[in-house]
């Protein structure tokens, strides 16, 4: 490819339409900053390709490309483009699409059906053992989220390290610590002090963890008053609720559900600290927009955890060690110094981590793989 035409990119945006998951909230911000930085260079032009249409205003900057959920179809189709380079986003057993002699890239965040393998189906283990990584091992050039993941990748995958850049995750600017006080808690029935977590139900992020931690802190003397309020989905399971019933927890466990933004922002801020004891992480997003909010954290030695809170939070060892959980959580509501210390070292942390340092660090791969002569 020479330097007088743009060359071709074609992004497969599928993540951003399945919701706010961690993998589409990274790629909807990173093709957002992409386009934006593009446009006053203007060495690419960009096509972002998916399954069904969706109104997501990233769709509205760039070229849109349907395409059949069958390989071998949709490889039809995007030959007629002429693409100079692929990026998948994620890594699936699509990646290869037969015919294809373009520069092909992936952006991968972590292998966490290798790390904690007890938590994902037969399916899904066997991917990440057997397919992920010779796709990986195939592709030009690998993005990731973290030194960890990358070394994850280049020991254990065999990838070339020379072939894997990190571009962290950054928080969107609606992260914030906020000026006037938050009224989210009120609309739960919650009027006094709380501790907040935030995830979708699952396993692999030790829910019963942070249920049994904060059982044993509100048995503890002078902790009665608080709460505990989980947004995200899919919580209120039956074997959570009898166990908040049988624990005597049922009122002062809260679940917000599905939880906008502007409300998760408020309850950042509004919390006594954030508490996200996870069996692993490829980054961690949460963690870092409570810091940007102003709110201390809590939580685990697990993958990438450590690197990306670095000295910003207290990490504990061992994510199934519930009343360390519940030391740590006693710790920040009665040491104020620890506390301040925390906060501070939040904001500065969380303001490290930049979309526009990750997108650049995308763009310059594009422009070496594309032969697009940097200025």
């Amino acid at each position: 490819m020479t330097n007088d035409k743009r060359a071709r990119i074609g992004i497969f945006t599928r993540p951003i339409d399945k919701g706010t998951s961690g993998s589409g909230h990274h790629l909807h911000e990173m093709v957002r900053t992409i386009l934006r930085t593009n446009r006053e260079q203007n060495k690419f032009e960009f096509f972002l390709i998916h399954y069904v249409k969706t109104d997501r205003d990233v769709y509205r900057q760039a070229e849109e490309i349907i395409i059949p959920r069958n390989p071998l179809a949709a490889a039809r189709v995007l030959r007629k483009y002429n693409f100079d380079l692929l990026h998948h986003s994620p890594l699936t057993i699509f990646s290869p699409l037969a015919g294809l002699t373009v520069k092909r890239v992936a952006t991968i965040h972590s292998a966490e059906p290798n790390i904690i393998p007890q938590y994902y189906n037969l399916a899904e283990r066997a991917h990440a053992r057997y397919i992920k990584p010779v796709y990986a091992r195939k592709m030009d050039h690998i993005f990731t989220v973290s030194e960890t993941s990358k070394r994850y990748f280049t020991e254990q995958w065999g990838v070339d390290p020379q072939k894997v850049s990190v571009c962290y995750n950054a928080v969107s600017p609606l992260y914030r610590k906020l000026d006037n006080p938050v009224t989210a808690p009120l609309k739960y029935g919650i009027t006094g002090r709380y501790i907040f977590h935030i995830s979708k139900y699952s396993q692999r992020k030790n829910p019963w963890g942070l249920l049994r931690g904060f059982s044993s802190l509100v048995s503890r003397t002078g902790f009665d008053d608080l709460s505990l309020i989980i947004a995200g989905s899919g919580w209120e399971n039956p074997e959570i609720v009898t166990y908040l019933e049988q624990e005597g927890l049922a009122g002062k466990v809260v679940f917000t559900g599905f939880t906008p933004d502007e409300q998760v922002v408020e309850l950042y801020n509004g919390a006594c600290c954030f508490v996200f004891p996870s069996r692993a992480e490829g980054f961690g997003m949460p963690n870092v927009e409570a810091m940007a909010c102003g709110c201390p954290v809590i939580t685990t030695n697990s993958f990438a955890i450590p690197e990306i809170v670095a000295d910003a939070a207290i990490v504990l060892p061992d994510p199934d060690d519930y009343t360390a959980l519940a030391d740590s959580m006693e710790m920040l509501l009665t040491d104020d110094s620890l506390r301040t210390r925390l906060i501070t070292r939040g904001f500065e942390r969380a303001a490290e981590f930049s979309w526009e340092k990750s997108a650049r660090t995308v763009l310059n791969m594009y422009e070496k793989l594309t032969g697009i002569t940097g200025e």
